[in-house]
């Protein structure tokens, strides 16, 4: 292998591990927004704050070797897309759902790629 595919190879796992390593992080603020939404209920800015969070987490977690989680996060950003596209707050069919594919994207963290 060349120098320069290992040097890229080396910064590439380097970004892997960075990643990996805020996984916990992200999964506890969306957790918090998640729970804030819950005991406090419906706040716009905190239900967009929660929604470009699993956006994010659903573009970035494919990339950086967390495939299921990234799968997971995605079912979770399609039904907050819904919610945001309604214009209308969370529904009480919301509030059972969203809990579990919050789980899921948790449960799902635990195992990334390889």
């Amino acid at each position: 292998m060349s120098q320069g595919m290992e040097g890229f190879e080396q910064e590439l796992q380097a970004l892997k591990d960075s990643y990996a390593d805020q996984v916990p992080q992200k999964l506890a603020e969306i957790d918090a927004l998640w729970g804030s939404l819950v005991d406090n209920g419906w706040d716009e800015e905190i239900f967009k704050t929660l929604h470009r969070m699993v956006h994010s987490m659903a573009g970035s977690a494919q990339v950086f070797g967390f495939t299921t989680m990234g799968k997971s996060a995605r079912e979770l950003e399609l039904l907050l897309k819904a919610v945001s596209n309604s214009g209308e707050p969370l529904s009480e069919a919301h509030y059972a759902e969203l809990p579990v594919l919050v789980e899921a994207v948790r449960a799902s963290a635990q195992f990334p790629d390889g």
